[in-house]
């Protein structure tokens, strides 16, 4: 049982270390959705097969950082 309540315990207290930045990456995208226009995003990321790849694998690798 005691490892239930430890397990319990450190799961939380990640999700309290991480809250922080999931509201950030909430509000972050919910601006992007306004401010953004949609059909740009198509047009750079919705056309062609290598480019359209490369383009949001090298716009996506600053996420994980």
């Amino acid at each position: 049982m005691e490892i239930l309540v430890t397990l319990s315990t450190e799961i939380w207290r990640i999700l309290l270390d991480s809250s922080f930045y999931i509201l950030v990456g909430i509000m972050i995208a919910g601006i992007l959705k306004v401010v953004m226009n949609p059909n740009t995003i198509l047009k750079h990321l919705g056309m062609g097969r290598f480019s359209s790849v490369a383009k949001a694998a090298f716009l996506g690798i600053p996420l994980p950082l």
